[in-house]
This record gives structure tokens, sequence and C-alpha cells, in this order.
């Protein structure tokens, strides 16, 4: 007996809905089964870019480094062989401001998968703190004494503020501040401290600086001296007592009082003791009773040397034991300087040039003249001059093409400790006179009825230093006294014109 085979027909024995459903879930299964054997047999890859090579990462504390911006892409072999972006998710921190370890990871998915590469970062203290000081202003500083530190700071990049860990020491003149951090790393600066004394000592003359007394009436005692020194306490045995008095030959004797701190400043004080023959005279002039000069002082002054007439004025001033002050001018003879200190003259400042154009061109061309000039007074002398006149003197018009400068000068100069002499009699021997004679009834009349002159003559001036003698001859045999100019001096100023 024969059968037929019955086929099965869907749309008679299910609804249209069940139908749609059952195909969809059989096309479901096929591509993921299709899907499933694809990513079996494509061979997946991700590929990464910018992700470090190194599984460690040392960076250092405090740096600028970032980390990298990573991308990624899935590839295969049978399909999607160009390549398809992948999202990246970087997870992790790290805190480039304080050392430790930190990790980082990107992480990206795909159909069939996940990749997440790691890295660590590890964040390092190597850079040492930073000491600051703040600048040391003083010119000097008195040793002796605990150091007024003007101050300093340290700061680290990691442990910020370290001031308070900073260890100071003192060797001699140095100062070293040292400073570590938590790391270890050891922080140094050094500070040079202008340790000094620019305070020279003071001596103290017993009795009068001036003493005058006559042959046979007496012979000189000195009266005594004290010196102290801010630092060395009492140096009375330090100083040192330059020049004699010779009691039995009439003239004019100035003793100077010498003595040096340990820092080598140096001070010198004077006394005048004049002694006069029994009839009232220095020899060598004639009595005249009728001009009384006691008590009464010349400052013979010479400008613009030393010159080829210098020696021989230097031996008129030692014949009769007279003290001058030289105003100097780089010359050809500079070499003198030396003897004039050494036989107990002033020397002081004129000028290193004595062109007016130039060195009153501005303040800043008069002091680098001036200390030029004195730079040779210290070389020829051992000693810098305090003492100064300005070419022309204050009062000068020469200097008018620069208006105001000499009003300014005369306020700098004092202003930086020195001090500046015109003069109140004049020999003539700038222009008003080429006569030795003149020049002798010029200065004798100009001192006459002062207390004290400061007279101008010039050493380059043949002529007038041919009437020095004959003026010390009769300053001496009237009474006056010689000397030369020091700081304690009085001064004489002209009205400024400038």
């Amino acid at each position: 007996m024969s059968r037929k085979l019955k086929l099965f027909k869907p749309d008679k024995w299910a609804p249209k809905t069940r139908r749609t459903a059952l195909i969809a879930a059989v096309a479901a299964f096929a591509l993921f089964a299709g899907a499933v054997a694809l990513s079996l047999f494509n061979n997946w890859q991700v590929e990464f870019t910018g992700l470090p090579e190194e599984d460690t990462i040392t960076v250092e504390c405090g740096s600028e480094y970032a980390p990298p911006e990573v991308t990624a892409e899935l590839r295969g072999n049978v399909f999607c062989t160009g390549g398809r972006a992948l999202e990246v998710e970087r997870e992790g921190e790290v805190d480039f401001t304080k050392p430790g370890e930190y990790e980082l990871s990107w992480r990206v998915s795909y159909f069939g998968g996940s990749k997440t590469p790691r890295r660590v970062v590890r964040v390092v203290d190597t850079t040492p703190p930073v000491i600051t000081l703040t600048p040391e202003e003083r010119e000097y500083v008195l040793p002796g004494a605990d150091y007024d530190d003007p101050g300093y700071s340290a700061a680290d990049i990691a442990d910020g503020d370290l001031t308070a860990r900073v260890v100071r020491t003192i060797e001699g003149s140095v100062a070293t501040y040292t400073v570590s951090d938590a790391a270890g790393n050891v922080a140094t600066a050094t500070r040079e401290i202008p340790f000094d004394d620019p305070v020279p000592p003071e001596i103290t003359l017993k009795g009068e600086k001036s003493v005058t007394y006559t042959v046979g009436e007496g012979k000189y005692e000195e009266p005594g001296f004290t010196a102290a020194d801010n630092l060395d306490g009492d140096v009375t045995d330090k100083v040192e007592v330059k020049g004699a008095v010779d009691d039995n030959n009439p003239g004019v004797y100035t003793l100077r009082y010498v003595v040096k701190d340990s820092y080598g400043n140096e001070t010198t004080v004077r006394r005048t003791v004049t002694v006069r023959a029994k009839d009232g005279t220095v020899p060598g002039g004639e009595d005249s009773p009728e001009i009384d000069g006691a008590g009464k002082v010349i400052y013979l002054t010479f400008d613009d040397g030393p010159s080829k007439y210098t020696e021989k004025l230097l031996d008129v001033l030692k014949k009769y034991n007279v003290k001058a002050t030289f105003f100097v001018v780089k010359t050809g003879r500079v070499d003198l300087i030396a003897r004039e200190a050494a036989e107990g003259h002033t020397v002081a400042i004129h000028s290193l040039t004595h062109e007016y154009k130039d060195i009153y061109k501005s303040e800043e061309a008069y002091f680098a003249d001036l200390d030029a000039m004195n730079e040779i007074i210290k070389e020829k002398t051992g000693s810098y001059s305090k003492l100064l006149r300005f070419p022309g003197g204050s009062s000068n018009t020469v200097s008018r093409f620069n208006k105001g400068i000499m009003t300014r000068l005369a306020a700098l100069v004092e202003e930086k400790g020195y001090k500046y002499f015109d003069w109140n009699v004049s020999s003539g021997d700038a222009g008003g006179t080429t006569s030795t004679e003149q020049v002798y009834k010029n200065v004798i009349g100009g001192v006459k009825n002062r207390k004290y002159s400061i007279v101008l003559q010039h050493d380059i001036k043949g002529f007038s230093v041919d009437a020095v003698e004959r003026i010390i001859v009769w300053g001496l045999e009237h009474g006056f006294t010689f000397l030369p100019l020091t700081e304690e001096s009085p001064g004489a100023h002209f009205k400024i014109n400038n």
C-alpha cells in the first residue's frame, strides 16, 4: 500500500505572527553563528598608538610631563583589514607634585573581547631645594658681634617652604646656608660677609696742640697722649711719635702721632712746637714787633704740581721745618708725591687732567677724574686723601657750560666724606703777577690781619716758589704758626657762581 508524503506547511499549522518570529529567530541564530565563525577565523588585533613602550615611566616631581594621548584601532585579516577606531577609556591619575608610584590604564572593548594595557608612573624627587639670599646692601659689617643676617628663604618643589630647616654656619667671612628636603636632596648657598672696620682709632693729646717757648726758658717735655679704637680698645702703646724738638735751635717743629688699628685704619694728629730765640726771633729774619702773629696760623698750599720746582720748594720747607699742603695733579713728576708725604706734608687731590671741559661735563666725569688721581696718591703715599680743591676753585665760571654743576658737586663731595678747600689769601701767581717780590707782598699783605690764612700758590711757577723762603722767615719772626691742612682745619669756601 503506498502512502503520499505530506509536506509541512506552516501557514496551515501556525498563525502568521508565529511564522515571523520563527523566521527572525532563525535569522538571528544564523547571524550569531556567522559572527562567531568570522571572529574565530578573522584573527582580530587591537593596535594602540601613543602607548609608552616601557612598563614603568619615571618622571621628575614637579615636571611638566603629561600622560600620553593613546588611540586604538581594531583590525582583522579577513574583513576590517583597513582598521576601525576604538574608543579608549583612560583610568588612573598621577600627582606630579608628590613622589610615589601611580598606575595608568587604557581600556578598549570590541565584539569578541577587550584589552586593558597598564603602565606604572613613578614620580621621583631628585631636585634639591632652592635657597634665596636677601642681598647684603651694607658696605661693611663690624666684626666681633653676632652677624645680623639680612635674610634668606628656602623652597622645595615637593616639600614647599623649608626656610625653618635652613642651617647657617659662619667661617671667617663666609656664611654657608644648608637645607635638605624629605628625599635627601641637599642645597647649599654661600654669602661673603663684608666684615670690615672702617673706623679709625682716636688719639687724644694731653696738653696743648700748639706750644711756644723760648730757648733757655725750659725744655720741651711731651705732655702725653692716649689712643682708643672701637674694636681694639686701648691702643695707646701702639702710637708712634714721629719728629723731634731741638730745644736749642729756634724753629717750628711738628710732632706727628700715628696709630693703626688691626684693620689698617690709620690716624694721625699733630702737635706744633715753636721754639723762639731769646730775642723772640727765628734766625734768618729781622724782628718786626709791630706785627703780632701769636696764635695765628698760615696754611701754605700749592696747586698743579709736582713740577721741576717742587724739589727746591721741599728743601726750603725742610730747612725751616715748615709743613705745607700740595693739591696735586698727574704731572711728569708724580714721583715727588712720595717725598711730600714722607716729609710730613699733606697730599691732597686737585685733578688728574685739569681739563675743565672734560671734568665738569658731568658729575660722573668729575668723580672719575678725582678717583683716578686719588689712586695715584694711594700708590705713592699708601693711603687715599679726603681733602680736595676744585680746579679753578668752587666759584669758577669755566664750568658754566654745564649749568649748576659746581652747586651739585660741592654737595656731593661732602656727602661722600671729602672736604674741599678754596683759599682766602692769593699770591697772584695764577695770572696777576710774574714777580717774586709781588708774590711775597701779596701773601704778607693777605695774612697780616687774619687769624688763619689759606694761601694759594702754584709750585709749577718758579717765581712763586722763589718767594716761599721769605714768606716763611717773615711769618716765623712775627709769631705765625705754619701748619698743613687736615680734616680738622678751618675751611675757606667761596660763594658758588654756578
